[in-house]
């Protein structure tokens, strides 16, 4: 699910980060904006969201929220969310501010999902044959490789709905 922001014609959603709600008043208009960030300070501008793309499938224990806005500064700032269905799972949210948008674009996408891939290993690596370890590899390729996909998906639908606005 997508949206850019001039298209829009119901209350936004995905606003959690602003200090202010939204309402219909606001939308396109500048609000101030705090993204945390792990290890680093909170993100803060003030600015518009452009677009919003999110990847939320039931059946997947993990989504993506992507958010593009502009400060107010003529900056672009990307936030990538992580969220999972599971309640002993952390979300996640990575920002950065860029000065063009193609900076922004690019960062939007070459972002690589297979960084959030859990790596949870419940046996001691010194407890498992060679054989196990070969197909423990091999799961985690193929779930990098899905993950990978999922967030190349939400990219592909972000893109063609900035393209066609």
């Amino acid at each position: 699910m997508s949206y850019a922001m001039e298209d829009m014609k119901a209350d936004p959603i995905g606003m959690a980060s602003a200090e202010a709600p939204a309402s219909r008043a606001q939308i396109g208009q500048p609000m101030s904006y705090r993204i945390p960030r792990a290890g680093a300070r909170p993100l803060r501008f003030t600015g518009s969201e452009l677009a919003m793309a999110m990847s939320f499938t039931p059946e997947i224990p993990y989504w993506y929220e992507v958010n593009l806005y502009r400060t107010t500064e003529s900056h672009f700032v990307v936030a990538i969310r992580l969220f999972h269905q599971a309640e002993d799972k952390r979300d996640t949210v990575e920002a950065w501010q860029f000065k063009t948008l193609d900076e922004a674009m690019a960062a939007i996408e070459h972002y690589d999902a297979a960084h959030d891939v859990d790596l949870a290993v419940s046996v001691p690596w010194d407890e498992i044959s060679g054989a196990e370890t070969a197909a423990r590899a091999l799961e985690l390729q193929a779930r990098i490789h899905g993950q990978r996909q999922h967030y190349r998906g939400l990219v592909g639908e972000i893109l063609f709905e900035l393209d066609a606005a």
